[in-house]
């Protein structure tokens, strides 16, 4: 019985886990300032967007049909540079920097207020993207 429940849950992890993980860190600078720090599985959001209303879904697509055939044409160049740099901006209060690493699209903002790190997967992008999103 227990090899069962074991064996349940390894599978239902690998099922969670197959699109990778979101990360979100959040670290505000001021004295008593706030940390969040977060993992989500990526699969939450492919189905976050499954279970939106199709009619609303299909009614906000219809008028970004531009932006999402956009969207994919980036989400294919990321794919096919999986470690590169896109953007970098440094001043003297702020630095951002946009890059993939390691199959992942990774923002990192580091500012006077606060210092934030968000990692998504490309895979998961490129999967809401594809599986929720006409192509004509």
């Amino acid at each position: 019985m227990i090899s069962k429940i074991l064996m349940g849950m390894a599978l239902t992890t690998a099922v969670v886990m197959k699109d990778g993980i979101i990360e979100v860190n959040v670290q505000e600078k001021h004295r008593d300032g706030s940390h969040i720090h977060l993992y989500v599985p990526a699969t939450v959001a492919t189905w976050g967007v499954h279970m939106a209303p199709e009619e609303r879904l299909k009614e906000h697509l219809r008028g970004n049909r531009e932006n999402l055939q956009l969207a994919r044409a980036v989400v294919q160049a990321f794919e096919k540079y999986p470690d590169a740099d896109f953007v970098q901006v440094e001043s003297p209060k702020e630095h951002v920097h946009m890059q993939t690493r390691g199959g992942s699209f990774v923002v990192d903002v580091d500012d006077e207020g606060e210092t934030v790190h968000v990692a998504v997967p490309i895979r998961a992008v490129r999967k809401v993207l594809e599986t929720n999103a006409p192509t004509s």
